[in-house]
């Protein structure tokens, strides 16, 4: 990323939080905090001994759910709503090219949606430390790994909203952020390990997007050991590679885009 490109980034990444300020969206997100705390005050209130694996699991699956559907629609409306608003026109009157627009919508949402995250999963630790319920040190692991999974998430997102009205881009971006482990678990149930039909099922699903490999929000819950760094490394390269793969994407048909 040249200096020119980095200079505009931060300045929409900047502008971007004024208007999520602006637009109240974190208070989405202090809503949702209150009602934890409260969830947590009753679970306080009737005691949990016994039930910190209960507790753990629907904590970080609440965490993960919202989280996904929170950078959905947020990184689904930073080129829709530009151009509905038609703020689109003086952006692209500045000396910024489209490709630099991209990139600085995509890390507009990754990091609000990143910071959204970033609140829940500390309030998340928090609320289970007041319980009395410890976490291990993959903890630290599980948010590394999920912040590259938003911001990869982002870039799908994003470039995809070129191509499709919002309310599909919003839709079809669920299914494939919720569907992915689905698939994954119906794969592993049929055993399809030979004959032709295994290999064409094998490699749809290769190339499908898979933002299930950036959750280890179970590890958290049954307490395992720390993963080797080298896979945290592994999947930070994939989210770079598949992320602008999909900012690719989305370039190729917003360069040559009609705005009107």
């Amino acid at each position: 990323m040249s200096a020119r490109t980095w200079q505009i980034t931060r300045a929409l990444a900047t502008a971007g939080a004024l208007e999520t300020l602006r637009r109240k969206d974190l208070y989405v997100v202090l809503i949702l905090a209150v009602l934890m705390v409260l969830g947590a005050s009753a679970f306080q209130f009737f005691g949990v001994k016994g039930l910190e694996i209960f507790v753990k699991d629907v904590a970080f699956t609440a965490v993960g759910i919202l989280t996904t559907v929170l950078t959905v629609l947020i990184a689904g409306r930073q080129i829709p709503e530009e151009m509905q608003r038609r703020t689109i026109y003086p952006l692209l009157a500045r000396p910024i090219t489209r490709g630099q627009l991209l990139i600085g919508k995509w890390f507009t949402a990754w990091l609000t949606a990143g910071f959204c995250f970033l609140a829940l999963s500390l309030l998340t630790l928090g609320l289970l430390r007041m319980l009395g319920i410890g976490l291990q040190p993959i903890f630290v692991q599980y948010v590394i790994l999920k912040l590259l999974g938003i911001g990869w998430l982002c870039a799908m997102v994003v470039a995809l909203s070129v191509y499709l009205t919002p309310s599909a881009n919003l839709t079809l971006c669920l299914i494939l952020a919720f569907g992915s482990g689905v698939f994954h678990r119906l794969l592993l149930m049929f055993h399809w390990e030979s004959g032709l039909e295994a290999f064409w099922l094998n490699l749809l699903y290769g190339l499908l997007p898979h933002y299930d490999f950036f959750d280890m929000g179970k590890k958290v819950v049954y307490d395992w050991a720390m993963v080797p760094w080298w896979v945290i490394g592994a999947m930070a390269g994939y989210a770079v590679l598949s992320g602008s793969a999909w900012l690719l994407i989305g370039w190729l048909k917003f360069r040559k885009q009609v705005i009107g």
